[in-house]
């Protein structure tokens, strides 16, 4: 942008941002930030405005860098400047600014990466699917290259199973599923085009597991009561999170059907709940039991804000006021009302499928057959739902063989 553009553009997007809801805490802020930076452009004498300023600015004004902030503060300095270029460029501005992951591809693969970054982006591929495919690309490379290898014909698949090797112990057995998966394509891919000797499947067979072989995290009954009346309902984020938390540990909805719960889904009247699921798109009607209708009722009188998008029940805590866009929201409830309420969760998963597989769990205990429970959770067949009855001591040993007498 012109120098003489960012007084107007400036003023336009705080006006932007006014008439969206944000607080006057925010907006004075945003003020400040961007008042320094204009004045930091002048005393350069700067004709054109650029992000490369706002880089420099951050590192000299305040010694971090633009692209990689590791500290609140820092975000929130970052955060108005990112908002003036996206304004500037677009007329609007992202209401979130989700932490970029900078990789550097090593330069003997960059003409390879060129290329699988053009097949990637022509995948009919949620743009999410897409970073993660590159993503990865990058990070396996630069372990590649880490080990002297600078042609890919010189892969080998023992080289595959070091770095799988080295980043399970960074992250989560579910998390490494996917990126094994990843993986596998990407190497079928380079096979395909005849980069590498070895397909994907080959050097990362597909397991396939019984999903009964997995024991799932559960809470009890008393943990639930437990978290549900440590939960603060005075308060407008306490009614929230009790809505929440009442849906998850009575119905079982899944968080992503949770956030996409529109006020068409509720018929008061006949007290049910119907919703198309996010994971299968079929149908599911439950019943609207009064441990969930009545905090439901309380969050949408007493708590929730008027939000951009009226049709959704759920709403952003913060201006501007949206529907809930990820589950992330609904997981970092469940984990908040947990520490609240004291409970132990190390070695058990402490999210909102926890409370799920809860449910299941509570409802095996008491009898109600598997093909109930299935309905309930809207599995589209009972051998989904069997997966449960590992998290169910009792009933596990009804599954158990005799062993004969010899």
């Amino acid at each position: 942008m012109k120098a003489n553009e960012l007084p107007v553009i400036t003023e336009n997007l705080l006006a932007a941002m006014q008439s969206d809801g944000y607080s006057q805490k925010f907006l004075d802020s945003a003020v400040w930030i961007l008042e320094l930076f204009s004045s930091y452009c002048e005393k350069r004498g700067l004709h054109t405005i650029s992000v490369d300023a706002a880089v420099l600015f951050c590192k000299e004004q305040f010694g971090f860098d633009y692209y990689e902030p590791s500290a609140s503060l820092q975000h929130s300095i970052r955060r108005p400047l990112l908002s003036l270029f996206e304004y500037y460029q677009t007329g609007s501005y992202l209401r979130i600014h989700p932490k970029s992951v900078h990789t550097k591809i090593p330069e003997a693969f960059g003409d390879l990466y060129l290329e699988y970054w053009d097949v990637v982006n022509k995948l009919d591929l949620a743009k999410s699917t897409r970073k993660e495919r590159l993503w990865m690309f990058s990070v396996h490379f630069n372990f590649i290259a880490e080990q002297g290898i600078t042609v890919p014909l010189d892969i080998r698949q023992e080289h595959v199973h070091m770095f799988l090797d080295m980043h399970q112990k960074k992250y989560a057995s579910s998390t490494m599923a996917g990126q094994r998966t990843v993986l596998r394509e990407l190497y079928d891919w380079l096979y395909e085009q005849r980069y590498v000797s070895f397909s994907g499947k080959q050097a990362i067979p597909f397991v396939r597991r019984d999903p009964r072989d997995k024991i799932l995290s559960y809470y009890s009954r008393d943990e639930i009561s437990q978290m549900l009346s440590c939960i603060d309902t005075e308060s407008r984020s306490g009614k929230f999170a009790y809505a929440v938390v009442s849906i998850l540990a009575y119905l079982g909805i899944r968080a992503g059907d949770i956030i996409c719960l529109k006020f068409s889904s509720i018929d008061w009247e006949n007290n049910v709940i119907c919703f198309n699921q996010q994971k299968t798109g079929k149908p599911l009607t439950l019943p609207l039991l009064d441990e969930v209708k009545y905090p439901l009722l309380d969050y949408i009188k007493n708590a929730r804000p008027e939000s951009r998008d009226a049709d959704y029940i759920f709403a952003t805590a913060c201006a501007p006021y949206t529907r809930l866009n990820t589950t992330g929201s609904v997981y970092h409830i469940v984990k908040k009302c947990m520490n609240i309420a004291g409970i132990e969760f190390e070695g058990r998963h402490h999210g909102s499928h926890a409370l799920r597989t809860s449910l299941a769990s509570d409802l095996l205990q008491n009898d109600v057959p598997i093909s109930a429970i299935a309905g309930i959770l809207g599995h589209s067949s009972t051998r989904a739902t069997e997966a449960y009855l590992t998290i169910d001591e009792t009933h596990l040993k009804e599954l158990t063989l005799e062993v004969p007498n010899e």
